[in-house]
């Protein structure tokens, strides 16, 4: 994953829109420790100067981004394979199989060009080497960032989504029970309506990067197919 990627107006508003939720669920901490401990939350305080309001809109902005960027880390430490990966591997073998197999090709074709026999060697490029930095010198990194932008840069925004609506939601609980919302009749009811919301929330967005982790893969093999069949016909039209 590189964070510091190519910044285009996608890969900007799917690192700011999580992030800048991020920042909301930090606001209603803040105020909530603010009214627990007993003093005036400095969120509310700022926003209820306007002047002071449109300097913190100004900062929110890099501030989002800079947020999302390590939302996005977290969702690459391991987030991606628990929710994402793993479950795609399971329910999807035949595909990831598949394309498992055509990184597998480019890499021994790679490997036959390079001309080297120390067996070491081989078993270290077959784990390190990326077929996708292969494909970039193949066919250039425009069309390879096209395939990408089509679902791989979805799944972020989504994952990233699905963790800052995680914050909001915890925060919004300790808030209810800080106001005592929980303790009241039905308080329990109000809890279930907010965690059901939540889940909803949650389970649409996972469905959603699962299923366009589907369409990378797939994507991802056909890039690869076409690669691996325009060597062989060069390599036919030499002969």
């Amino acid at each position: 994953m590189n964070i510091f990627g190519a910044v285009t107006f996608g890969s900007l508003i799917k690192t700011f829109l999580p992030g800048l939720v991020w920042l909301c669920a930090f606001g209603i901490v803040e105020a909530d420790i603010a009214q627990y401990r007993g003093y005036e939350s400095y969120v509310l305080k700022i926003l209820g100067n306007s002047s002071q309001a449109s300097t913190l809109l100004i900062i929110a902005f890099p501030a989002s981004i800079f947020v999302g960027l390590l939302s996005n880390i977290i969702v690459f430490m391991g987030l991606n394979d628990l929710l994402v990966r793993n479950p795609f591997k399971i329910k999807n073998s035949d595909l990831s199989a598949l394309h498992a197999r055509l990184s597998q090709m480019l890499r021994d074709k790679s490997w036959t060009v390079l001309g080297l026999n120390d067996a070491t060697l081989k078993e270290s490029f077959d784990q390190w080497t990326d077929p996708e930095i292969i494909l970039v010198e193949r066919i250039g990194p425009e069309k390879l960032a096209y395939v990408r932008e089509q679902y791989w840069y979805h799944l972020e925004f989504q994952l990233n989504l699905l963790i800052s609506f995680l914050a909001v939601f915890l925060a919004l609980v300790i808030s209810a029970f800080i106001n005592g919302i929980f303790d009241s009749a039905g308080g329990f009811g109000r809890f279930l309506v907010m965690a059901g919301i939540y889940f909803l929330i949650s389970a649409g967005l996972l469905r959603a990067a699962r299923k366009n982790y589907e369409r990378h893969v797939a994507k991802m093999a056909s890039l690869l197919t076409a690669v691996l069949t325009q060597s062989q016909d060069e390599e036919d039209e030499v002969a």
